[in-house]
């Protein structure tokens, strides 16, 4: 029993980890950057453009 646990406990901190680095390329709806028109709020569109470039350079 303690090694089920122990393996379902190793597999969600595992993916944890793994979905902290994944996200921490990408902007956040409030970063500033990503507003390219400056209208003052952040749309999908615009933080696909700013990450997709983030991402060339």
């Amino acid at each position: 029993m303690k090694r089920y646990l122990m393996t379902g406990f190793t597999a969600v901190l595992a993916s944890l980890s793994i979905a902290s680095v994944a996200s921490a390329s990408q902007a956040l709806l409030n970063t500033l950057e990503a507003d390219l028109n400056g209208d003052g709020v952040v749309t999908l569109t615009e933080l696909k453009i700013y990450n997709r470039a983030q991402r060339q350079s």
